[in-house]
């Protein structure tokens, strides 16, 4: 039996904006998706259509012909459709299993590559923030250069305990629109009004560059100014 899980995680502020080149933090969060692959005489899948995506993802980028049959399992700790990043975390710790079934030898950054190619049909664009934070997890300083390019910090700190003890994590239900929706939505209305759209990321980007210290020295004050401000921003959109 293998069995591997992934965390969820939460953006902390650079939502939509780093689909677009800006900066984004983001912070895995332990409530994990865990997969766990048992070696079978007939496949035994909980989830078809996820089986045929990361199968052939992984027959794609390392030319396998043939996957031999297993059991698959799936059990999460995370609601979907509630901008958890529960895809990414699903594909990853799918993909990290299947991948030691067939005894191939792995790393995180063939994981997160995989699994972005797995968010590209989830998401439709993603900026890969999703995928990183899950499969590096911490405290994440994300940013897209290119569609080839992402620059990808695992910050060398994590967030103070006297700013973490004031975190309530909240269900408010599965929003109407999915995530691909919401890309999309925003990048009809950039088409239409940029400049709307270019303040929006502008702001954003400053706000993010704000929010870093302000975890780092534990700024209680300055962390909730940041976080509505950010907020606030987002709605403009």
């Amino acid at each position: 039996m293998i069995k591997v899980s992934a965390p969820c995680k939460l953006h902390l502020l650079g939502e939509h904006s780093a689909v677009y080149g800006k900066p984004a933090i983001l912070t895995s969060v332990n409530s994990r998706i865990t997969a766990i692959v048992i070696p079978a005489k007939a496949g035994i899948y909980t989830n078809n259509d996820l089986r045929k995506l990361i199968e052939s993802i992984i027959k794609k980028e390392l030319k396998i012909k043939n996957i031999p049959p297993y059991k698959l399992e799936i059990s999460s700790q995370i609601p979907t459709g509630s901008g958890l990043g529960s895809s990414a975390a699903v594909s990853s710790a799918y993909i990290a299993a299947l991948l030691s079934f067939l005894k191939i030898k792995w790393d995180l950054n063939l994981v997160n590559k995989l699994t972005f190619e797995a968010e590209k049909t989830f998401q439709g664009n993603p900026s890969g923030g999703d995928n990183s934070t899950v499969v590096y997890g911490g405290l994440i300083w994300f940013r897209k250069e290119s569609s080839d390019l992402k620059i990808i910090h695992p910050l060398p700190f994590t967030i103070p305990i006297k700013l973490s003890k004031n975190f309530i994590f909240i269900n408010t239900g599965k929003p109407k629109e999915t995530t691909a929706e919401m890309v999309k939505l925003v990048r009809e209305l950039y088409n239409k009004k940029p400049k709307i759209v270019e303040k929006f990321l502008t702001d954003q980007e400053q706000l993010v560059k704000e929010l870093l210290p302000a975890i780092k020295m534990g700024d209680e004050k300055e962390f909730i100014r940041i976080i509505r401000a950010g907020e606030k921003n987002l709605e403009s959109i």
